[in-house]
Formats: structure tokens, C-alpha cells, sequence
């Protein structure tokens, strides 16, 4: 099939503007999918507008562009290869970045997509056999991937105008994970969050990489000798100054199947060194329970009292994903969300790990269970499959200068999961101290408006429209939203819509994948 024939199938587009009783004004597109085959990527870029990743044959893959409008920019099909994978995709800033690999093979094909004029350039780099990627950034035409070697943590470094690909040295003491790598495009740094592990106590080590590979700086977040440092992600100040912020767990709570989150540490160094380090049991927030209903809190609080009266704390086992800092009214805002990892348990003759049980068509994705517990030894779930992340509730905090809880509130969640661990709540700050937080869940807007402890706007949902009178939206499949650009949603997913009033042809039924632009 050529590229014209592809993009008439798929530019199929269903246009409309609509305002909802709350106010929101809708714009959609809809592009035809077929069935459950084929599942598309999409990647916010804010006023550059929106990339769309999909597969429309076997072995090609196709990258499109789209305006604030929603229109077509332009459209690019590329070769896939055979049993070529896309493993995940990596947005810098500038461009984005397609990593492709087959099972078991040490070569990965890195397609770089250039999101201006909208062409590609195509790139191959060698690993090592056995290497198990764990995670990929990029910055600018320097790849970074992290991964485990013989049960040790590799961090690659490569450039991608030259055929090397190096091991960057640790030079560190005990064993040792990569939790995750995070871009810092402000700074032009690739942050490298290490664990390492003894015993039952886990530290925290972050290493700032320029684009040329080398160390920019580094902190060490040592715990409290009772505890154990679960995961933190850093935030640079300016050249001298750093905030560290992260979860910790009472030390003999951790093990290889549980990483057992008890609060919130904060963290400030200067030119490397701690000047505090504060710990936030997560019973000393306001609103941490109140994803528990009415009964549950009760007795919760009854424990938690019991046990301060005793001048303890109640042992808690909660699993949080942190967002970055947010600056705000000259103190900062926290994000937080709660979830825990699920497992079934392995049929005979049905295949094992968590890759054969994806279903995605793409192929394989990253899976990272060091990112949630710096524990997971590779040993702990042999018996088990990966079944997807629960997200209870999120928690959202003012932090003052000082690194002390000023205020926290919180937004629950209504049944969402999700097989990849990523940032569902978006978090937007309005006039005064309003603080706006959203989420899709089924083809729903889930939002809360807070200030500070205080509600403003209780927890409301809206329905997307599809804008064709008559249709019924029997599931969706995927569904996720972020803050786009000035006053703007980008929201996206996949349905089965159902509609007696359309064409025999298509029996009623159509399968879609669609982008909405939401003003708010």
C-alpha cells in the first residue's frame, strides 16, 4: 500500500467544535484503527502541536504531525525491518526519537524524527549480548540507556553521528540499580538515578550527564539509619544548588517483593553537600487517607493516634510516583500519585514474563521493576506475570523554602490501571493559590480545583463527544490527557463507538483513535 493510499485510510478525520455545560470547548479528530490490531503513540510537543505514531502495515511504521488545530502538517512513512519492534519513544525538546530492536538481538535502530521540516534520519547502534534494557533518553544526537549485564547495573553512552557505543563507569560501592534517567533539557543535563543497595538499606546516588557523557555533578541522599531510600528525583536550583526529592521506608519493611514507602524526604545540597534533609511520614499529612471510605479512614486514625500516643509511627506500605517540583508563589508544589504493581499467577502453556502477555502490537515495551522497588533482585515474581499498575489517589503538597509541609490535598481515582508506570494527574496553577488537577479515565475528564487545604470545585467529570449524533461509546481502550499549550487539554485514545444511524457498510461500528483539544 503507498503513502497516499495510507494516509487517505487514516486521515478519515471527523471534525467539530462543541462546549459542554461546564464551559469546555471540544475540538476532535478521529482516525480509523482496525479492530484491536493497531495501537497508536501520541506525543504532546505544546505549541509545535501534537505527533502521532502508528502502524499501518507489518513492516513500515507511519509518523505524522498535526497543528494546535488539528490539522495534517504532514505525514512520513518509514521502513520497519523485519520482527522490528518499536520498544519506546523519547521526546528532548527538539526532536523525538523511535528505538527499535527484535527479541534477543544486541543492535538497535534509533529513528530520529525531526519535527520541523518532518523528516527522518535513521541510526544503528551495537549493545552487548545478554544487555536488558531498562531505560532510554535522548539529547540531541546523545543516547543514553540504561539497563542490567550479568545482574549489574550498565549505564551506554552514544553519539549517534559515530559508530562506538561505551559503558559509562560507575565506580561505586555495592550493588546497584538504575531507577530511571529523566532529561533536564532546561539544563542540558540527562539525570541518572541510581539505588544501591546493602543489605536491606538502600541509598540514593543522582549523576547529572552532559551531552558529551561527562559527570556535570552529583549528590548521595544517605538515609536515616532506621531507613531505606525508595526512589527521588532531583531538581536543579541553579549552578550551585539542588532540591532532592523522594519517598523512604522503615529499613526492615523492604524486601525483594515489597518496597515499603512510609513518607516524603526532602533534600537541599550546595555545591554537593546536604544542608537538610527532611522526612514526611505520611501520617502527618491531612489528606493522605481520604481515598479510604469513611470506615477505613476511622480506623486507620484510631491506629495512627494509638501509636503516636506510644511516641511511634504506624508502619505503612504505599508506593508513590513523583512528578518534578513545581516553583509557586515563591515555595514549591509537590505531585505525587499512589499505585501498586498487580501479578497473576502463570498458566501452564500460556508463556511466561511480562513481555508475552503485553498484546501490544508495536512489540515489546520497557519494562522497569527497579523504578519502583530498588529491591526487585530479578528473583522475586518468577511464579507470577506482570498484570498492570493500580493508581489509588494523588497527593499534592505545598513545600516551603525550608523543605516543611505547608498544606497537602489529594484526588482519587476511580478504577484506573495502566500497563506502563507513567504520570496520569496533570497538575495546572490558576490565579492565587488555585491549583487545578485532571485526569482521563474511560473517555471521562476527571478534574479537582483546590487552594491549598481547601476545595473550590469538588470532583467533577465530563464525557468527550464523539460529535456524531446518535453514537454510543461501547470502551475504551486507552485513554490519556495532558496540559498542551496556554489554556489547553490534549487528550487522546482508542473506542469502540456503535451508531445505528451510520452506513451498512461499516455495520454501525467503527474502531477509532482519537485527539481532542479541550479548552478550559
Amino acid at each position: 500500500m503507498n503513502l497516499s493510499r495510507i494516509i487517505i485510510l487514516l486521515l478519515f478525520l471527523l471534525t467539530f467544535d462543541w462546549s459542554t455545560a461546564l464551559g469546555q470547548e471540544v475540538r476532535r479528530i478521529e482516525i480509523p484503527i482496525k479492530g484491536n490490531v493497531e495501537t497508536i503513540r501520541t506525543i504532546p510537543i505544546g505549541e509545535k502541536g501534537v505527533i502521532v505514531i502508528s502502524k499501518p502495515t507489518k513492516d513500515s511504521f507511519l509518523v505524522r504531525r498535526f497543528s494546535t488545530d488539528l490539522d495534517n502538517i504532514w505525514s512520513i512513512e518509514g521502513p520497519l525491518g523485519a520482527n522490528l519492534d518499536l520498544i519506546t519513544t523519547t521526546y528532548d525538546g527538539k526532536s523525538i526519537y523511535l528505538l527499535f530492536n527484535k527479541t534477543k538481538s544486541s543492535i538497535y535502530k534509533i529513528v530520529k524524527v525531526n519535527i520541523g521540516p518532518g523528516f527522518l534520519e535513521t541510526f544503528h547502534i551495537e549493545t552487548m549480548p545478554r544487555f536488558e534494557l531498562t531505560d532510554f533518553v535522548s539529547m540531541g544526537y546523545s543516547i543514553f540507556m540504561a539497563g542490567k549485564l550479568r545482574n549489574e547495573a550498565v549505564l551506554l553512552y552514544s553519539q549517534l553521528d559515530t559508530p562506538k557505543t561505551r559503558i559509562l563507569p560507575s565506580a561505586m560501592q555495592g550493588s546497584s540499580v538504575i531507577q530511571s534517567l529523566e532529561v533536564d533539557s532546561l539544563h542540558g543535563l540527562v539525570h541518572v538515578n541510581y539505588a544501591i543497595k546493602n543489605g536491606k538499606e538502600t541509598k540514593l546516588l543522582v549523576r547529572a550527564y552532559d551531552d558529551r557523557g561527562r559527570v556535570a555533578l552529583e549528590v548521595e541522599q544517605v538515609p536515616e539509619p532506621e531507613y531505606s531510600i525508595i526512589n527521588g528525583r532531583l531538581q536543579i536550583i541553579d549552578n550551585n544548588t539542588q532540591l532532592l526529592v523522594g519517598t523512604y521506608g522503615y529499613r526492615n519493611m523492604q524486601s525483594t517483593r515489597s518496597a515499603a514507602s512510609q513518607g516524603i524526604f526532602i533534600s537541599k545540597f550546595v555545591d554537593g553537600k546536604v544542608q537538610y534533609a527532611r522526612y514526611h511520614s505520611f501520617t502527618d499529612f491531612s489528606n493522605f487517607f481520604q481515598f479510604l471510605n469513611p470506615r477505613q479512614q476511622e480506623k486507620l486514625e484510631k491506629r495512627i493516634d494509638k501509636k503516636k500516643e506510644a511516641g511511634q509511627d504506624l508502619k505503612l506500605n504505599y508506593r508513590l510516583l513523583l512528578h518534578d517540583l513545581i516553583p509557586h508563589n515563591e515555595n514549591y508544589l509537590l505531585l505525587a500519585e499512589v499505585y501498586y504493581p498487580e501479578f497473576r499467577y502463570q498458566t501452564p502453556g500460556m508463556g511466561s514474563g511480562y513481555q508475552s502477555m503485553m498484546g501490544y502490537p508495536f512489540g515489546r515495551s520497557l519494562y522497569n521493576p527497579y523504578l519502583y522497588n530498588p529491591m526487585y533482585n530479578g528473583r522475586a515474581y518468577n511464579q507470577q506475570i506482570f498484570d498492570g499498575f493500580t493508581y489509588t489517589h494523588a497527593i499534592v503538597a505545598g513545600i516551603s523554602a525550608t523543605g516543611n509541609i505547608i498544606w497537602d490535598n489529594h484526588i482519587n481515582f476511580e478504577g484506573v490501571k495502566s500497563m506502563d508506570l507513567r504520570q496520569k494527574v496533570k497538575l495546572q496553577t490558576l490565579a492565587g493559590d488555585q491549583v487545578k488537577l485532571a485526569y482521563t479515565k474511560s473517555g471521562k475528564v476527571m478534574s479537582k480545583t483546590i487552594s491549598q487545604n481547601r476545595v473550590v470545585k469538588g470532583e467533577a467529570s465530563f464525557t468527550l463527544p464523539t460529535g456524531v449524533e446518535g453514537d454510543k461509546i461501547r470502551k475504551t481502550e486507552t485513554d490519556d490527557i495532558d496540559f498542551w499549550y496556554d489554556h489547553y487539554y490534549i487528550a487522546w485514545g482508542s473506542q469502540r463507538i456503535s451508531n445505528p444511524n451510520t452506513s451498512s457498510e461499516n455495520r454501525g461500528r467503527r474502531n477509532i483513535y482519537y485527539l481532542a483539544k479541550i479548552e478550559h
